[in-house]
């Protein structure tokens, strides 16, 4: 097939892109364990976060349950291995009493990230001089937090041990809004929409996935059920769903919709922000199809087979591939088994199964993918290892060097003479 992108493109029949695509998915579809660079430090408990920076795709932090912070050079090889060397970090108890929930980078430069804690407290930092900036008292165990990529506003959505959501405003330092509808004990995931700056989703101990315009009185714009599927409404038929959104979220109805038979503890936007996936408790992966004003959102009922273990409560990272590297997405999903599945996101095709050790099983906590132009999955396990996976050295080659490797080495004279006997003969 890759032969063919080839041929295709010395015609002029196959754009570029499409055969940078082509290459990034084999590259992909071969992730293998690195045995060239790794991590000389370790978490002291489970590594539960990942970032890289958006700007440099250069700089990765990680943040475990012994509440050390550690900042890394994904750029610095030194030795044979070519060792990860940190570049800052934060001792345990220093920085957060209890372990770290999550990180995020400040999305338009990286002298900013932001972390939330097991200690009711989400803190902002100055990444230089690796000093706090101001720190927010939430009051309850921080589950997840997010900031928006695209937006003007600087609000940080926060998942916490409550069933309300809390904006906080990083300009003004203190809260800015709180979002409640959650039926449940616990908001355990939330995500903004990465074209919406005011659209955000969350998912909660009441196995359900709410998404919310933060403009409005009402902000639940609805619920996604998972009884609706493609051809049905939000009630389960065609005529109900032509109910207005306003008149649906002010009713009793929502206590009755569920969009998973569990905890709702990950989500993940596709980057058109047309689709969202969420996976549970009961061991499912939802993909939704979204379509505004958002009464008619369905359930594409992409099948992800038997192999998807999620049982902890915990929000659990699901990272999708750059969209500009590989078509079609995919899909990394950290299972309880301590394998990371790698699937086609709108297919559920299983890919590849990453392992550490077959002898071993260490839970995947944290994960990230490294960006555009890297092929590289960073995991975070649960005895405080961070995990390098890279393409395998035969799908790195390039194409053109891999398809003409074992061709004998073209002599101009030979050519000729062979030219000349045929025109005579």
């Amino acid at each position: 097939m890759l032969s063919s992108y080839l041929f295709t493109r010395e015609s002029g029949l196959t754009n570029p892109r499409e055969l940078r695509s082509a290459q990034l998915s084999r590259q992909y579809s071969t992730l293998v364990l690195s045995d060239k660079r790794y991590f000389p430090t370790r978490h002291s408990g489970t590594v539960n976060a990942l970032a890289v920076d958006h700007v440099a795709n250069r700089y990765m932090i990680s943040g475990g349950s012994d509440s050390r912070i550690s900042i890394w050079d994904l750029n610095s090889r030194e030795g044979l291995r070519h060792r990860y060397e940190i570049v800052a970090a934060i001792p345990p108890k220093k920085g957060h009493k209890y372990g770290i929930s999550g990180i995020s980078w400040w999305p338009f430069d990286n002298g900013m990230f932001i972390t939330g804690s097991f200690d009711e407290t989400i803190k902002v930092w100055d990444t230089e001089a690796l000093e706090e900036v101001y720190k927010f008292e939430m009051g309850a165990r921080v589950n997840a937090h997010d900031i928006s990529s695209v937006a003007e506003h600087s609000l940080v959505a926060c998942a916490a041990d409550y069933t309300a959501i809390r904006l906080i405003d990083l300009r003004s330092s203190g809260a800015a809004q709180m979002l409640s509808s959650h039926e449940g004990t616990t908001v355990n995931s939330i995500k903004w929409s990465p074209t919406d700056p005011f659209m955000l989703a969350s998912g909660g101990s009441d196995g359900t996935v709410r998404l919310w315009d933060i403009r409005r009185s009402d902000a639940c714009l609805t619920v996604l059920s998972l009884e609706n599927t493609i051809g049905k409404g939000v009630f389960g038929s065609v005529k109900d769903s032509n109910l207005r959104t306003e008149s649906f979220s002010s009713t009793a109805a929502f206590s009755q919709v569920k969009s998973h038979r569990g905890v709702v503890n990950g989500l993940v936007w596709l980057e058109n922000g047309k689709k969202l996936v969420s996976t549970g408790t009961d061991e499912m992966i939802r993909v939704w199809d979204l379509a505004p004003p958002f009464t008619r959102d369905t359930n594409t009922l992409v099948n992800f087979g038997p192999l998807v273990r999620n049982r902890y409560l915990q929000c659990i990272n699901l990272v999708l591939s750059p969209v500009r590297d590989c078509i079609p997405q995919l899909l990394f999903f950290p299972s309880d088994t301590g394998d990371i599945l790698v699937f086609q996101v709108l297919t559920g095709i299983l890919v590849r199964r990453l392992a550490v050790s077959l002898n071993t099983r260490k839970r995947t906590c944290g994960l990230v993918c490294r960006g555009s132009e890297y092929v590289e999955l960073f995991s975070g396990n649960s005895d405080g290892d961070i995990i390098l996976w890279e393409a395998e050295q035969s799908a790195r080659m390039p194409l053109e060097q891999k398809y003409t490797a074992n061709l004998p080495p073209k002599n101009i004279l030979t050519e000729i003479y062979k030219g000349l006997e045929m025109e005579t003969n």
